[in-house]
């Protein structure tokens, strides 16, 4: 009975943060056309049909084999007595019993060739484009600058009032209401550098994609300023230096780094990392991984607001892919 109950719990929440949240829902269809091989492409949270199929069972068995003290990272920062700490660990995880934990299969996408599209039906306000290229992460690009080198290019197309994007999209062509870029360089799996948009009234989606991929062309063409490499530099040191000023962004850091099985000492080298990133490699990386061949597009078709069927055909694959 309460298994019961908490399932629909988690029901109504994918419903609240995904299936009734349209920009949510069309990044949840780039993934899951974007990815052949790597689990990016299912939901953190599950697809509807894994929920309303999920037994107590499913959930006890991955509740044993997964959380378990041998697969767990305890992380303590503050003014803490290390020996004390020690003890205290000892005390309250050493009697749970360890689980044969499955070796983890290295994991790798095929080679895309060309763009995908997706398209997604579903009631909105207004349309919304997003587009996605596969690029590496900290510890498996072909040069370890490659990552920051992207993290800083994100910071060139969208970095604050004076980027390209707003400055140059929103503000000067009037094509966009609103137009971003981000990426990761620590995750687990290799994952995507994102740019979305929602175009300005009047305007097209196809315009807006665009104009996105012209910005990204300039930068290809043209080295960056240094002027504003520098500012980009500045904005990304301080927001690193700011986080750790609290004890909880300590150890999350340090966590999630251990937990994804890279050294948490990396957090320690993001600020060189940066700072030594120069315009001429930012434009290797937007030369490099920025192609068709790691190019997939999600688009946005508003239905009409209150639309419950035609969304509800969208959840079920009709017309999902183009």
């Amino acid at each position: 009975e309460e298994f019961a109950k908490e399932i629909e719990v988690v029901k109504e929440e994918r419903r609240l943060r995904t299936e009734d949240k349209p920009t949510a829902l069309t990044y949840e269809q780039l993934s899951a056309v974007a990815y052949r091989s790597l689990p990016y492409a299912h939901p953190v949270i599950g697809w509807m049909a894994d929920l309303e199929n999920m037994t107590i069972d499913d959930l006890a068995h991955w509740y044993r084999l997964w959380y378990a003290p041998n697969n767990a990272v305890l992380v303590v920062v503050g003014d803490v007595q290390p020996a004390q700490v020690l003890a205290l660990a000892k005390q309250y995880f050493g009697p749970l019993s360890p689980e044969e934990i499955p070796q983890q299969k290295p994991r790798s996408e095929p080679r895309q060739q060309g763009v995908t599209r997706v398209k997604v039906r579903a009631p909105a306000r207004e349309p919304y484009l997003i587009v996605g290229f596969k690029t590496p992460m900290v510890g498996a690009s072909d040069e370890a600058w490659e990552p920051y080198a992207l993290e800083m290019l994100a910071s060139v197309l969208d970095g604050g009032g004076s980027a390209r994007f707003t400055k140059n999209l929103v503000r000067g062509r009037e094509v966009a209401v609103s137009a971003g870029a981000g990426y990761s360089a620590f995750t687990r799996l290799p994952g995507m550098f994102l740019v979305d948009g929602t175009p300005a009234p009047g305007r097209e989606i196809a315009a807006l994609e665009t104009a996105l991929l012209e910005e990204i062309g300039k930068v290809k063409r043209d080295l960056v300023d240094e002027s504003d490499m520098e500012r980009i530099r500045t904005q990304l040191v301080a927001g690193k230096v700011y986080e750790l000023d609290s004890v909880f962004e300590q150890a999350l850091q340090i966590g999630q780094l251990e937990a994804m099985n890279m050294d948490w000492r990396l957090a320690e080298e993001y600020v060189e990392r940066i700072k030594q990133v120069t315009p001429e490699q930012v434009r290797i990386v937007a030369n490099k991984y920025l192609i068709d061949d790691n190019m997939t597009v999600a688009v946005l078709d508003p239905l009409p607001l209150g639309d419950a069927v035609g969304a509800e055909a969208q959840r079920s694959g009709n017309g999902r892919h183009q």
